[in-house]
């Protein structure tokens, strides 16, 4: 069964499976280069996802859709106009369900003139699914433990803001923010209650853009202390059962956050939101634990793209596994969306049967048999063919910028050396001539990468870490014998944001790593992902050949070759 899943709103994205093995999965960014394009059908990277799965909109059995705002033509009923981007007039079905009173999303969407106005059979199924539950059983799916909670938080999502699914003795139930809590006719969770809309303020607050630079005050917090705490954590509360509520007002917090960040230090008010943040997230995390004691945690939603979140969770707890779903934004739904018509399809025994580990997540398209042409054809020169691990490792050591174009492009928002910068770690002002060079204004440090045999000496990660340190989602302390040794990667703090790599995700990128020690006697390289400010991480050959001419990075390696533009001697 070819089963298609797709996202509409920021972050729009598809993902095409055959049964439970996902075989293509890109987010609409990377084809318009429109950095988080969305709010409409995702219609190319629908059909970038079925080219490469070999397949056209013909094909497809099940299509995955979300339960956001549709044109009211696809309605039999309708509740209340809202006027959408570019004055379309739409309506959210999450919110007609609960007004109608109705589980049947069918019952109310007319699924045969959606299948017919978008190129789908008319015998082609339409499966509607819950946002926060997607995200639940995309990080559900890949982990091992069978004694597990899922934990998810973000700014919205089907009329609630976090969800805890719970899996245990067999049996997977919602005891926060599931099914029921979406279609109620009030309101289950409050708008204010949602940390994702905490740190959207701030982010908005502080000068940045928010739904994007998030991340920006996240680095920004360390530098800062939490004068702010006490002000901010009163407006949040833990119940006993471990759900978040806000003390007033989304137009209280909002407006002390525009004070504080008005007369305030920039970097006080970012440790204060990250440390409310913290405080809040654990000690809802402590009342779970309390209550529940699982094995192991698995988390996705905006929220958990906060990589110090992460570790705190990981180090504070006792979970035998944390696992962070690498695609863990919006850009991950369609994924999760497929995830849950399999479990209705199937039931929870069989779907638990199918589960398996990702090793990677280059789920994009492979341009290896045409992008050494594309370079040639563009004037670029070949330095080096053949061993080209050996050829770049030497070029990094020589103090060069190199970008790798190797293979498929990842899903989800981080270079896992598909599309990646490489550059030494060995000197801390390579970040800011390098943030130069790629337009960016960053408070973070580059994140290193490592070989997985490698990483236990200069990184403390935890066990139960391991797994998501694959996908870049997650900090760790910094061993302190290393942080003159590799300062580039080292944040104020002492921590890093490590990728471990095993040589069957990516042969060449690990080949660099093993060339580069064998060279220098370090085993850590600067990964930063391979696109300018403001841009999505590149994908198709001709971007890979623009940033190259553009000086973006001084050379690019393909699996066979690898380019410059640079005259030669």
């Amino acid at each position: 069964m070819l089963i298609l899943g797709a996202y509409d709103r920021h972050d729009a994205s598809a993902a095409v499976f055959e049964d439970y093995r996902l075989k293509a999965a890109v987010a609409l960014e990377r084809l318009t280069r429109i950095k988080g394009d969305g709010y409409r059908f995702p219609a190319e990277a629908v059909d970038e996802c079925l080219s490469i799965a070999g397949a056209t909109r013909g094909d497809v059995d099940v299509v995955c859709l979300p339960r956001t705002k549709y044109e009211p033509r696809y309605f039999h009923r309708k509740l209340v106009d809202v006027i959408g981007l570019g004055g379309l007039r739409s309506h959210e079905l999450i919110r007609e369900m609960a007004f109608w009173g109705t589980a049947d999303p069918l019952a109310l969407f007319d699924g045969a003139r959606w299948l017919a106005d978008h190129g789908f059979r008319p015998d082609a199924r339409i499966h509607f699914y819950n946002h926060h539950k997607a995200h639940a059983l995309a990080a559900l799916f890949h982990m091992q433990s069978d004694d597990a909670v899922a934990w998810t938080a973000d700014g919205y999502g089907d009329r609630v803001y976090y969800s805890l699914y719970r899996l245990k003795d067999g049996q997977l139930t919602a005891p926060i923010g599931g099914e029921a809590e979406s279609l109620i006719r009030g309101r289950a969770q409050r708008r204010e209650s949602a940390m994702g809309r905490l740190y959207h303020d701030a982010t908005e607050a502080l000068g940045f853009r928010p739904m994007r630079h998030e991340g920006k005050v996240l680095g920004l917090a360390a530098f800062g202390q939490p004068v702010f705490f006490d002000e901010l954590r009163a407006f949040y509360r833990v119940t006993p059962d471990g759900r978040i509520e806000a003390t007033a007002s989304r137009r209280t917090i909002r407006d002390a956050i525009r004070r504080i960040a008005k007369h305030g230090p920039r970097d006080g008010v970012a440790a204060s939101v990250q440390g409310v943040l913290e405080s809040v997230m654990l000690e809802a995390m402590d009342r779970i634990v309390g209550r529940d004691k699982p094995k192991g945690l698995g988390v996705a939603g905006g929220v958990f793209s906060n990589v110090k979140l992460n570790q705190r969770l990981a180090e504070r707890f006792p979970f035998e596994e944390v696992f962070v779903y690498p695609a863990m934004t919006d850009c991950g739904e369609p994924a999760g969306g497929v995830l849950d018509f399999l479990l209705s399809r199937d039931g929870l025994p069989r779907w638990l049967g199918e589960r398996y580990t990702l090793n990677d997540v280059y789920f994009g398209r492979d341009y290896d048999d045409v992008a050494d042409d594309a370079f040639r054809q563009a004037g670029a020169t070949a330095v080096a063919t053949g061993d080209v691990a050996t050829a770049v490792a030497g070029l990094v050591a020589d103090g060069k910028i190199v970008g790798t174009y190797l293979g498929r492009m990842e899903y989800g928002p981080r270079a896992l050396g598909a599309r990646t910068i490489l550059a030494s770690a060995t000197d801390r002002r390579i970040n800011d001539w390098m943030n130069k060079r790629l337009d960016r204004t960053e408070f973070m440090p580059f994140a290193p990468v490592v070989r997985a045999d490698r990483a236990a000496e200069p990184f403390l990660l935890g066990a139960n870490m391991a797994y998501s340190a694959r996908f870049m989602t997650i900090t760790c302390d910094v061993a302190k014998a290393w942080h003159e040794r590799i300062p580039a990667v080292v944040h104020v703090d002492g921590t890093a944001r490590p990728q471990l790599v095993e040589r069957e995700q990516n042969p060449v990128y690990h080949d660099i790593l093993t060339a580069y020690e064998k060279q220098t006697g370090l085993p850590v390289l600067i990964n930063t992902s391979f696109n300018a400010h403001e841009e999505p991480i590149i994908n198709a050959p001709a971007e890979c050949v623009k940033a190259l001419k553009d000086g973006r990075v001084d050379y690019v390696t393909t699996k066979q070759a690898v380019w410059s533009f640079a005259p030669t001697a």
